[in-house]
Order: structure tokens, then C-alpha cells, then sequence
């Protein structure tokens, strides 16, 4: 137990978490999972259970947004606060997520209503959506996810 608290703790007052890395790893395997189920219900013309899984994906990625921010941003930020450098990076991420996730909770919220089509135009920004997402897990696992287990 004792360990949890071990690295890094001298530094700041936030404690290291060894199975937050790993964690932040099996959301992202969850969120690519449901983002298939929604591709694969999409082409078989399932709209109920597109909308139920966009529910879903809402739900999954509102959670892991707000892990990161309780977690990893304010821990790297306290952390690496004498280094500019690195607390400017992680500042940009933490400023970038925020407008991603109000974009995609737009479109979540939008395309979740029982009035709205889920036509091609919904097809083509969920797949930009899912692009820009897997650029962002990309470059969190490369990047901010390295600097916290340093």
C-alpha cells in the first residue's frame, strides 16, 4: 500500500498513481471499442442502437476527461512547475482537450435526439471526430503519459 504513495511524493502534495497510466490505457481500448459498435450499428442501419451507444460514448469519454483533469494535468503541472517548458506543454493539452471535448459533447448532444437523422453528414463528423480523438490518444500516450511516469 505504501507504495501508491512512494514516487515522487517528496515533490508535491498530489500522490503518484502506479495504475493510472494503465488505466488511462484500458479506457482508450473501451472508447475505440464502442466507437467500432457505433460504425458497425451505423452500416446496419441500427439508429436506435447508434444513439444508445453514442450515449455510451458520451458517458465513457466525459469520465475519462475528467480523470485526466483531476489527475494527470494538475499532477504534471505541480510537478514540473519550475519547468517552463514542460508545463507550458501540458497546459496546451489540457487548453486543446477542453475544446475537443466541447465539440464532440456538441455532437453527442445533437445527434442523441430522437428527432435527429443519422445520415451521411453524421457519418462523415463522427469519422472526423474518431480521427481527431485517435491523433489526441496518440499523442497523450507519447507524450504527457511518458512525462508522468518518468
Amino acid at each position: 500500500m505504501l507504495s501508491f504513495f512512494t514516487k515522487k511524493k517528496s515533490k508535491i502534495d498530489m500522490p503518484y498513481d502506479t495504475r493510472l497510466i494503465k488505466k488511462f490505457h484500458k479506457d482508450h481500448e473501451k472508447l475505440i471499442k464502442t466507437v467500432n459498435k457505433i460504425s458497425t450499428a451505423f452500416r446496419a442501419n441500427e439508429t436506435a442502437k447508434v444513439k444508445s451507444l453514442l450515449s455510451q460514448l458520451k458517458v465513457e469519454l466525459l469520465g475519462h476527461f475528467m480523470e485526466e483533469d483531476i489527475k494527470l494535468y494538475r499532477y504534471l503541472k505541480k510537478y514540473y512547475q519550475g519547468e517552463k517548458e514542460i508545463t507550458t506543454t501540458v497546459t496546451m493539452f489540457e487548453e486543446s482537450i477542453k475544446e475537443i471535448q466541447r465539440d464532440v459533447v456538441a455532437f453527442l448532444d445533437y445527434y442523441t435526439k430522437e428527432n435527429v437523422a443519422l445520415d451521411k453528414k453524421f457519418y462523415e463528423q463522427f469519422e472526423e471526430i474518431v480521427n481527431a480523438l485517435g491523433t489526441r490518444i496518440r499523442t497523450e500516450e507519447n507524450s504527457l503519459y511518458t512525462l508522468y511516469i518518468r
